[in-house]
């Protein structure tokens, strides 16, 4: 960045966080840092976020205890510095406390997560079907759930080993996803996608 003063010219130099954490943007609008470039998106819609809430109860209902659904918090990957916001991450208790970590209180490594949930948005598609399993597979996170209203689809990907998710379960109404331990419930694709 070059800033000109009355006297001379300033260069300054601003890493992606940085920027990211200082950029000024107007109401309904976040910031993710995604294979290195800075995206900025506007906040979901009411069905987007009606998804993601009949998800988080179901993990309140049926998933074990000890692990916390937390919307819209940040995530960083440490190999690449890239971050992520998830629509629903689901992290142990101990890491929602901030036990062992020394970083930013609103920030957590994508690396402490046991699932990560994405709905698909026109303005998302290509970042969550792509970027993002990419970036959470390079993390170690073992369960990426995307859920693609404008598919009626969802897809749970699973068994990340070298940086890629091995497999790849997908759903429509009626059928179902398999989330394994320590979740171990299956995810109607229609309970999500109404």
């Amino acid at each position: 960045m070059v800033c000109a003063t009355d006297t001379q010219m300033v260069e300054t130099v601003m890493d992606l966080p940085t920027l990211a954490d200082n950029l000024p943007l107007p109401d309904g609008y976040r910031t993710e840092i995604i294979d290195g470039s800075l995206v900025v998106s506007p906040t979901p819609s009411y069905r987007h976020a009606r998804i993601i809430r009949l998800c988080e109860r179901m993990l309140e209902r049926d998933g074990p205890e000890g692990l916390e659904a937390l919307q819209w918090v940040t995530v960083e990957i440490s190999q690449d510095g890239d971050r992520f916001v998830p629509d629903l991450a689901v992290f142990p208790t101990a890491v929602v406390d901030g036990e062992g970590w020394e970083g930013p209180d609103w920030l957590r490594a994508a690396e402490d997560l046991e699932l990560a949930v994405e709905v698909v948005s026109p303005s998302s598609a290509l970042h969550d079907w792509k970027a993002k399993t990419k970036g959470y597979a390079r993390a170690g996170v073992p369960f990426y759930l995307v859920i693609d209203p404008r598919k009626s689809e969802i897809a749970l990907f699973s068994e990340p080993e070298s940086g890629t998710y091995q497999t790849v379960e997908r759903a429509v109404p009626g059928a179902s996803v398999h989330l394994g331990a320590p979740f171990d419930l299956d995810i109607e694709a229609a309970a999500l996608l109404q």
